[in-house]
């Protein structure tokens, strides 16, 4: 099992599940902040089950386990705007804007990290940024709202989280780590929003339960498979591969969620987000 290709089909197969029925679980829904925890804390349950499968190691330096709960109040952040986000917009151009965070995260490689500003990324951030500008730019005139507004937010704050995070899972059995970075998640967004369980509870009552049970396995699968093919497979021929989703996510969502307008717009923009992606790398 230490095919890097593995866990990359992997990761494709769970995340297009895993966008597709958190967009159906948040129809359903009736507090964001409710159904976020209860999704984190499933997934990240899910995940402690794969803890054999992995060697059982831990960082000695306390540093890192400081900078993994700082990246994890992003990650809070992130995830908490995400679900607002899918449920108020398409499944299939919410996988394309996701693709920002790719762009934050190159920047700040420039700007705190000091890599060397190579015109080859800089054309592979602008090409990201047509694409977006390209799904977003309809019938005339660029359609704006709030969740493409709180969708900027999110993946400047997954971006950051990334950032201050980066290289530690190595140091981490991974199934603990990904159980890490969503119930410790979850635990901040449920103390900072103050949500009873009662609301938890209640999602988990009147929610679609096959729709969460599909994203709290989906979840933390699809997050083993993409770190573990990070790890075992070379960065510059992953990350393109693993960019396929939002192509993938386009034709899933035209088929199981019936969202049929503008799909040439978003094909074209998910492939130019793709090869923006292979510059980049």
């Amino acid at each position: 099992m230490n095919m890097w290709w593995i866990y990359l089909i992997t990761y494709l197969i769970f995340y297009t599940a895993f966008t597709q029925f958190y967009k159906l679980a948040t129809k359903s829904s009736c507090n964001d902040g409710a159904l976020t925890i209860l999704l984190q804390c499933s997934g990240g349950v899910i995940a402690l089950l794969f803890i054999p499968f992995f060697p059982l190691v831990f960082p000695q330096q306390i540093s890192t386990y400081i900078f993994l709960g700082i990246a994890c109040v992003f990650y809070a952040i992130s995830d908490r705007i995400a679900t607002t986000v899918r449920k108020g917009l398409e499944a299939s151009m919410y996988g394309i804007l996701a693709q920002l965070c790719t762009v934050f995260v190159t920047a700040w490689g420039f700007l705190f990290f000091k890599e060397e500003v190579i015109m080859m990324k800089v054309l592979g951030a602008v090409l990201i940024l047509s694409a977006n500008v390209l799904v977003l730019y309809q019938k005339g005139k660029f359609q704006w709202n709030k969740y493409i507004l709180f969708s900027l937010l999110g993946n400047l704050a997954m971006s950051i989280g990334i950032s201050i995070d980066v290289g530690i899972s190595n140091q981490f059995n991974l199934a603990i780590y990904v159980a890490a970075t969503l119930i410790v998640p979850a635990l901040f967004i449920l103390i900072a929003e103050r949500v009873k369980l009662s609301s938890i509870f209640n999602e988990l009552k009147n929610g679609n339960k096959i729709s969460m049970l599909a994203v709290a396995v989906s979840w933390p699968v699809m997050l083993i498979g993409m770190l573990r093919a990070y790890q075992l497979g070379e960065v510059t021929t992953v990350a393109p591969l693993c960019a396929v989703t939002t192509i993938l996510n386009v034709f899933a969502a035209y088929f199981a969620l019936k969202e049929k307008g503008f799909l040439l717009r978003k094909i074209i923009a998910a492939a130019i987000v793709i090869v923006g992606i292979i510059f980049i790398n």
